[in-house]
């Protein structure tokens, strides 16, 4: 009887646990309850995440459409370009299959997740003590941390339930070495991992320390806890791999993240608590959010002070593993190098983050290494549980102490009420047209992105990813996204929509299959609409109108002219000692024109004269973006001494990927000319606008040649122009300390500086330091024109200075003997003509 009462009162104290931490869960994250299904508590990782739940979800049963999601068009495996939340999406299937709104399913999950993790912590802790008081108090510390993790919550950091779970099931395998533990411990860690790709890395090396220190002291033979490890491992591998794998493809699209993409860390974010906490008026804590910190990363007064109790006062077996978890968590959350403040030079170089990094590329996707301080998180959260423990038998009136220190984890959980931001809860005439199309029909959709520095501007990171949510009800792709990473071809498209539309943006969008263009009622800032219909007015023959209403306009874009059948031809032209080669490309030869990797080519050349056989052969890459208007690309420039009375060049061409288009890619192709000495002067047939420049810079760059998007252009029209560089001193060009910019102004009639652009020189390519001696580089530049722009002829001055130092003096000298400077260090590189208003762009700017 006595133990039934005892098995009643231990299920009535669980029973009352879950209790408290799911009401708790509810005002620790008020007002998220009273908006659950229509709000959310920012626009841009709260809405890439319910996003992800409702692609998840709906294409759970179709693993093969699953990792291509519709953004980043037409880009494969897209979902994993950031965290894909399989794991949350299983916690979230039942919500969505019953309602159908995943904004509905993130905000329980938002609010679950501090339940979820109190209760597993609760769980751990009280396997280990039978302590229910102790038990309670770890998992409010626990959870309470991770409420007040970093700026923005996301659901890939709050749901870390899995670590506690995880844990639980290791200290359990040790103690009896039953299977169904070890069963328990592959699925809860295949679940922390699939939730979150950082939190399974980080929980696997916290699985790896304290497995080996359980090991040691394990109660069982070796050789059970070696097989019973064995069979967690199987078994979340199995399941693991299938998710996972899916993140080795889309890494040959994005990359990793090197050491100086990784987010830094200084030693004051340890002090740091959000801007709404408790603490966050006092003046210590004031002064220190003067600094710029990653996350919010103090544990709170009550932790602190328990888990030394814990860790000075009582000998417990439990002391060990998790004071070396939390010196686990702590050491790695400093990142590659310790700093005080983030701002400062780095105090001890080579952390053993450095290490990880290094040895594991899986952690060159991390932004964030601070993240890995949710191992401390749950090592000081249970060492407060002992400390409670050990202490609350030497203290008077222990229970009044007890809900006086929960009320204080209580208040220190608390970050302040949650911001709310409404979702939109209808679709639009626009979009159910949209859905309703049988044929693909990839959209972009204005207003968009305001800038290229998207983490300087919320406005464009919410509109990116708004229309990106929008993708679950019109059923269509689009060309950008939200994410963790921005592929290339990206950046590529952004600068379009820029100055959208515009005679290469609206080619170039054809080209790469968009069909429909949204221009939205609603949603622009000031000056912002009127700007975009001036261009407009420029185009408007251009797109044809399919839709109108209150919300908006919808356009289709005419598809692109069809080829002629012509596949591309390498062609030479002698000019001087030097032979060019190039390689004409023209418009519709090929689907190669825009590729979601560039092509490689590999050309061999090999000439016969008086001094016997030369050969040479050059490797390399060509843009991953060919403007609608550049038809040839200058390949290389081989040294031809006289004499030479029979060459012959052969390209082998390697087309890129093209990604989820429809049409069939272009297959390699061999090319071969055979050129007597007369065919070897002939004149080269050159482009239209194509106008060689020769303009060699003191840091080892040389500008070979431009080509330009027209010859005249309306005021407001955007003035597109494509530059050929190459390396002369690979030494000079690669030991620069600063990338080089490229700076661009535009003179009127009048002589008056009407325009201008600044970018760095490998914007859009590889960075410049790796480009190779004698390679050619092609980068394409957009110009807007003022609407006020003077007509007549209207002059383009080009120059390179250091990044951060736009000044004259700053510029790199230029050597030219036939090029005039217009500015200090800046050079006329080609005449317009600007026409006299009203005026129309053409409708078929590019034959």
């Amino acid at each position: 009887m006595g133990l039934q009462t005892q098995m009643g009162d231990g299920i009535r104290a669980h029973i009352l646990a879950i209790v408290f931490f799911l009401i708790l869960a509810v005002l620790l994250t008020w007002p998220v309850a009273i908006t659950v299904g229509s709000a959310l508590e920012n626009e841009g990782d709260a809405v890439l995440n319910a996003w992800t739940l409702g692609w998840d979800v709906k294409h759970l049963l179709s693993p093969r459409a699953l990792p291509h999601a519709p953004n980043f068009y037409p880009y494969p495996y897209t979902l994993y370009f950031s965290e894909n939340l399989l794991g949350a999406a299983l916690l979230a299937a039942p919500v969505i299959a019953a309602t159908g709104n995943p904004i509905l399913a993130y905000n329980i999950l938002f609010i679950g997740a501090f339940a979820l993790a109190a209760a597993a912590t609760y769980l751990l802790v009280w396997s280990l003590t039978r302590d229910p008081e102790a038990a309670v108090l770890a998992g409010v510390l626990f959870a309470g941390m991770t409420l007040r993790f970093g700026p923005s919550p996301q659901l890939q950091v709050l749901l870390n339930f899995g670590i506690p779970l995880s844990l639980f099931f290791l200290f359990r395998l040790f103690q009896n070495g039953r299977a169904r533990e070890a069963v328990g411990l592959g699925l809860s860690f295949a679940l922390q991992a699939s939730i979150s790709v950082y939190h399974g890395l980080f929980l696997l090396f916290g699985l790896l320390v304290l497995g080996v220190e359980r090991l040691v002291h394990s109660r069982i033979p070796r050789r059970v806890a070696g097989s019973r490890l064995l069979l967690a491992m199987a078994l979340a591998g199995g399941i693991l791999i299938p998710i996972l794998w899916p993140y080795v493809e889309a890494r040959r699209y994005v990359g990793g993240r090197s050491l100086g993409d990784q987010a830094a860390f200084g030693l004051l974010s340890f002090l740091l608590v959000p801007h709404g906490h408790l603490y966050a008026r006092l003046p210590v804590f004031g002064e220190i959010h003067r600094y710029a910190h990653v996350e919010t990363l103090f544990p709170g007064w009550v932790t602190l002070g328990l888990a030394a109790v814990g860790l000075l006062r009582r000998r417990s077996p439990w002391r060990r593993p998790f004071a070396l978890l939390t010196l686990l968590g702590f050491t790695l959350s400093i990142g590659p190098a310790l700093r005080l403040r983030l701002e400062d030079p780095p105090l001890l170089t080579g952390m053993p983050y450095l290490f990880l990094w290094m040895a594991f590329p899986a952690f060159q996707a991390i932004r964030v290494p601070a993240r890995m301080f949710v191992l401390a998180q749950l090592g000081l959260a249970v060492l407060a549980g002992l400390g409670w423990r050990a202490c609350r038998s030497s203290l008077p009136r222990a229970r009044r102490v007890f809900g006086a220190l929960l009320l204080l984890a209580v208040l220190e959980a608390y970050r302040g009420p949650f911001p709310r931001f409404p979702m939109p809860t209808s679709a639009s005439a626009m979009d159910t047209w949209l859905s309703q199309q049988t044929r693909e029909t990839p959209f972009v959709e204005f207003p968009t992105l305001r800038t290229l520095d998207l983490t300087a501007d919320p406005i464009s990171l919410s509109r990116l990813a708004h229309q990106q949510f929008s993708t679950l009800y019109r059923c269509q792709p689009t060309p950008i996204g939200y994410s963790g990473f921005f592929p290339p071809l990206f950046w590529e498209v952004a600068d379009r929509l820029l100055m959208f539309p515009s005679r290469e943006g609206i080619a170039f969008l054809s080209d790469l299959g968009v069909r429909a263009v949204l221009v939205r009622s609603e949603g622009w800032l000031t000056g912002e609409r009127e700007a975009f219909e001036a261009r407009w007015a420029l185009f408007s023959h251009a797109l044809e109108l399919v839709q109108e209403g209150p919300e908006g306009r919808l356009y289709l874009l005419k598809p692109p002219r069809p080829g002629n059948g012509s596949l591309p031809q390498l062609i030479g032209k002698a000019e001087g000692e030097r032979l060019w080669l190039f390689l004409r490309w023209p418009r519709g030869s090929g689907p190669g024109r825009i590729a979601l990797t560039p092509p490689r080519y590999i050309l061999r050349w090999r000439g016969e004269g008086r001094d016997g056989l030369i050969e040479r052969t050059v490797q390399g890459a060509l843009p991953q973006a060919l403007p609608a208007y550049v038809t040839l690309l200058p390949l290389t420039a081989i040294p031809m001494p006289s004499g030479i009375s029979r060459w012959e060049a052969v390209l082998h061409l390697e087309p890129g990927e093209i990604g989820r288009r429809s049409f069939p890619p272009l297959p390699p192709l061999e090319l071969r000319r055979i050129s007597e000495p007369e065919e070897i002067a002939a004149t080269l047939p050159v482009a239209s606008g194509f106008e060689e420049l020769g303009l060699e810079f003191d840091n080892g760059g040389l500008l070979i040649a431009l080509v330009r998007s027209g010859h005249a252009f309306c005021p407001g029209e955007v003035l597109e122009f494509t530059l050929f560089w190459t390396v002369t001193d690979a030494a000079r060009w690669r030991t620069q300390e600063a990338t080089p910019v490229v700076f661009v102004h535009l003179h009127d009639a009048h002589g008056r500086m009407a325009a201008g652009r600044d970018l760095p020189v490998d914007f859009g390519s590889r960075p410049f330091r790796e480009w190779k001696e004698g390679e050619i580089v092609m980068q394409s530049y957009r110009l807007p024109l003022p609407t006020d722009l003077s007509p007549g002829p209207a002059d383009l001055v080009l120059g390179l200075y250091p990044i951060g130092r736009p000044d004259a003096a700053s510029r790199w000298a230029i050597r030219s003997g036939h090029i005039p400077l217009r500015e200090p260090g800046a050079a006329q590189i080609a005449r317009v003509e600007i026409l006299p208003t009203p005026c129309r762009a053409p409708e078929e700017p590019f034959p």
